[in-house]
């Protein structure tokens, strides 16, 4: 576990981390199928899309023709780049591609928390500036934190935090959301 997974707040519990990387190759996805971690659908992305599934681990990476790669699924930050490292020597161990070096980019920590109260989401929309409620549309209050981080909060008193690019982010988006609330 790296020092910046251990900066989580013991309230938020992660449960996606979308991050990316740039083979800078060219991929042959269709021979995919013949790996027992490999998945390839030419219906999915239109052809233009494989999957390194690994046995045994959770979430998997998407990996287009253009050699850029996905990792989705993952419970922290170390994993999801760690997946695409594994990805990369599945793909290199098995000549699809060079040896290259993989600078992963965190796009998208994805987290949960309850405050342990319910909420009067009525009250809140008039409280939080710039909030969204439309409870016809959509049955939680979106509320815009900051830049990219947007927050779910739900009447039962949990919330989502989506947009987070990393564990700071995600930590002060809910030191925000503890001020309002």
């Amino acid at each position: 576990m790296q020092v910046q997974d251990l900066k989580l707040r013991k309230e938020l519990k992660i449960v996606n981390v979308v991050c990316t990387a740039d083979i800078k190759q060219k991929v042959n996805i269709v021979k995919f199928v013949e790996f027992p971690w490999g998945i390839y659908d030419e219906a999915i992305y239109h052809g233009k899309c494989g999957y390194v599934k690994i046995p045994g681990v959770q979430g998997r990476v998407a990996i287009f023709t253009s050699g850029k790669m996905i990792s989705v699924g993952s419970k922290s930050v170390n994993d999801a780049k760690n997946k695409l490292q594994l990805a990369k020597f599945y793909l290199v161990t098995n000549k699809f591609i060079q040896d290259t070096t993989l600078l992963p980019v965190i796009r998208n920590i994805v987290a949960t928390c309850s405050f342990g109260i319910t909420f009067d989401l009525e009250k809140l929309a008039h409280f939080i500036p710039g909030c969204l409620y439309e409870p016809e549309k959509f049955p939680g209050l979106i509320y815009n934190i900051h830049d990219s981080v947007t927050c779910l909060l739900f009447a039962s008193g949990k919330a989502v935090i989506v947009g987070s690019r990393s564990i700071e982010e995600l930590n002060s988006a809910y030191f925000d959301l503890q001020k309002i609330i």
